[in-house]
């Protein structure tokens, strides 16, 4: 039988350790052993690196433990952490985040009381807030007029907050009063949906605001 070149043995000695061989390469593996006493070593270091003592996993397999419990725990609280905040975002619309409520003739009226003082009427559900400003001066079909702006906002969750506002029963028609600040200056009340932020930044005006606002009252 023509003898196996070492370098052969070697590069087969892995799969031999791992018992992972045919029963005829491990007879060929186990012959050259007998007689070779540099792969006879080479085996035995290849062994040893290759071997791992049931005495020593036991640390390596509670450290893997350890850091994949501790990952457990992280994601865990990261889960929680994104509920709670999906959760509070939720209930921050449901409850803060407000929008207008488009005008109509059913649920807005403007009359003036005998004090010349100027109401105005909602008849809706709820409400979250009222927005008014103080009467401004525009020149109109060649006229000056003092107008006011006023709109009506909602939130998703019928809100108290007209209750605060007018402190009074409810009554069979729904209606709620809000008393228009400088009634007795004021000539016009538009409805209309603006925001004193983006007029102070110059990113709206008040002409332009007039422009499409709805006509509720007048002189």
């Amino acid at each position: 039988m023509k003898e196996i070149k070492c370098t052969i043995i070697q590069d087969i000695l892995p799969l031999y350790i791992d018992e992972i061989v045919s029963q005829d390469t491990k007879e060929m593996v186990d012959q050259h052993l007998q007689h070779c006493e540099k792969c006879q070593k080479e085996y035995e270091t290849m062994k040893r690196k290759l071997y791992i003592p049931a005495e020593n996993k036991a640390p390596i397999i509670q450290k893997l433990n350890k850091t994949w419990r501790k990952k457990k725990v992280i994601i865990s609280i990261a889960s929680i952490f994104v509920t709670v905040l999906i959760l509070f975002g939720a209930f921050a619309y449901a409850f803060y985040y407000e929008t207008v409520i488009p005008y109509s003739e059913d649920l807005f009226k403007v009359e003036k009381q005998d004090d010349n003082q100027l109401a105005f009427h909602y008849f809706g559900e709820s409400y979250a807030s009222v927005n008014e400003t103080h009467p401004m001066t525009f020149e109109i079909d060649g006229e000056k007029r003092n107008v006011s702006f006023i709109f009506y906002t909602k939130t998703m969750t019928e809100s108290p907050s007209r209750n605060l506002f007018n402190n009074e029963k409810r009554s069979n028609e729904q209606k709620y009063t809000f008393i228009l600040v400088e009634s007795d200056k004021i000539d016009a009340v538009y409805y209309v949906d603006f925001d004193v932020e983006k007029v102070t930044a110059g990113k709206d005006s008040w002409a332009s605001i007039l422009e499409r606002a709805e006509l509720i009252w007048e002189k």
